[in-house]
């Protein structure tokens, strides 16, 4: 993302890079969320969802994640996937939830597409 310095593991061990520098440290923890993060039941489960993806559907990586239905950004979300559909044609889509991609939903959807390989 701009703005942030990643450090070289020339210049410093990966336990220093990891555990000590300012950027890898800057979305630990809850203090850096906004709101509606700040106040919400869910964010010691989901830490305010993807950085990254807040950071591209949105400008600015302390943003809630867009695919969160609490976040100002979600409906913009939602009405661009449901443009791009329009737009290509498909219709005939199955529609399927915007979700948080974790361990366990992530095992779900690769083994899915095992499945479908499969056949």
């Amino acid at each position: 993302m701009p703005g942030l310095e990643l450090p070289s593991v020339q210049d410093h061990s990966i336990d220093w890079i990891w555990n000590d520098s300012p950027d890898f440290n800057k979305f630990r923890g809850l203090d850096w969320m906004k709101e509606p993060c700040r106040t919400c039941p869910e964010k010691e489960k989901d830490l305010g969802g993807c950085r990254c993806q807040a950071f591209m559907l949105t400008g600015d990586a302390t943003n809630a994640d867009p695919v969160c239905s609490k976040s100002p950004h979600h409906q913009e979300l939602v009405d661009t996937v449901e443009g791009i559909g329009k737009i290509a044609g498909t219709p005939e889509l199955e529609e399927r939830p915007i979700l948080f991609r974790n361990m366990k939903n992530s095992k779900k959807i690769i083994k899915g597409r095992e499945i479908e390989l499969v056949k």
